[in-house]
Order: C-alpha cells, then sequence, then structure tokens
C-alpha cells in the first residue's frame, strides 16, 4: 500500500512539476510576443518621427517627433531585453517561484497604467500651458502632443499585458489546490475542493 502511495504521489509531484514548466513556457512566450510588439512599434514611430523631425517645416511639428524619437529609444531599450530574456527562458522554476513571478509581472503592467495616465495628463498640461510659453510655445505643444500619443499607447498596451498575464495567471493559482507534502507517517495529499 506503502509503493501505491509513493507512486502515485511521485506521478502527481511531476504531473505538478510539467504543468508548471509548461505554464512557464507559456508565461515565456506572452512575454517575448509582447515585447516583439513594443519593440516593433517603437522602430516603426522611432523610423516614422525620425525622418518627419527633418521633413517638419513647423517647429511644433518638429518638436513632437523630436520627443517620440526620444521616447522609442526607451521603449527599444526596454523591448530589447525583455524579449531577449522571455526568449532564453531561464532556468526551470517551482510553482512558488512562478507565482512569485507572475505576480510581480501583473504588477508592473498595473503600475505603468498609472504612469502612462500620469504621462497622458502631462502632455496635456503642457498643451495648455504652451501658449503662455512665449518662446517655448512650439516646444511644449510638440511634446505635449507626443506625450498624449506616447502615453495612450502605453496606457492600451500595459492593460492589455496585464490583462493577457491576469488570465494566464489563473492555470497557475489552480496548481495550488494540489499539493504533497511529507509527514511522520508518509507523503501527505492535499486537494483543496473550494
Amino acid at each position: 500500500m506503502k509503493k501505491t502511495l509513493l507512486f502515485a504521489g511521485l506521478l502527481l509531484s511531476q504531473s505538478i512539476f510539467g504543468q508548471v514548466t509548461h505554464f512557464q513556457k507559456e508565461f515565456n512566450s506572452i512575454n517575448e510576443h509582447l515585447m516583439l510588439g513594443l519593440g516593433s512599434y517603437a522602430a516603426a514611430n522611432f523610423a516614422i518621427s525620425g525622418v518627419a523631425y527633418f521633413t517638419s517645416e513647423d517647429e511644433s511639428s518638429k518638436r513632437f517627433h523630436e520627443m517620440n524619437v526620444m521616447w522609442n529609444t526607451v521603449n527599444i531599450g526596454l523591448a530589447l531585453p525583455g524579449y531577449i530574456k522571455a526568449r532564453r527562458g531561464g532556468q526551470p522554476l517551482t510553482r512558488e517561484e512562478m507565482l512569485k513571478a507572475q505576480k510581480k509581472t501583473e504588477s508592473i503592467f498595473l503600475i505603468n497604467d498609472v504612469l502612462d495616465v500620469g504621462y497622458i495628463a502631462a502632455g496635456i498640461w503642457m498643451r495648455e500651458v504652451a501658449p503662455n510659453q512665449l518662446d517655448q510655445e512650439d516646444l511644449f505643444k510638440g511634446y505635449g502632443n507626443s506625450l498624449i500619443l506616447q502615453g495612450s499607447f502605453l496606457l492600451a498596451f500595459d492593460a492589455a499585458a496585464y490583462y493577457i498575464h491576469h488570465n494566464h495567471g489563473k492555470k497557475l493559482l489552480a496548481f495550488e489546490k494540489v499539493s504533497l507534502s511529507s509527514t511522520q507517517l508518509g507523503i501527505g495529499l492535499r486537494i483543496a475542493l473550494d
């Protein structure tokens, strides 16, 4: 009987480990696609605004494209290492480590959404105060419009990323309902029925 329980416990633990490993691969694939999307947006925006900066005839448009180039330099700087990290996948994580990584990722996207609202608000403020800036009116207007555009994109991106990760994370929470432990009498199996 003990051998049967030990064998069943071993199979269950291997199944849980396999599920966590599969979850981690999906988690990395999601991040890979998200970073590819962010990087593609940034590269396209960088190229378009790079050309438009040199061809713009009015100063406000020039400043708009200038800020877009600066902003998307940062986006590319975030997307490229994020893509490489997700592509490599890292070492296999335990269920607890994966849960911690999942919660951290969701938190980052939520915090980013709050920051994105701040970027949009700063852009609106810059655009509103631009007429009072005398010799810097075009800079305030152009930078303000860029902040509104970039903040709006990032707000949508971060919200979508949170939603995707949060829904995927529900699978990981289901793994918490089954656990194995060793006791003085042998192996303990806990299954939450809620």
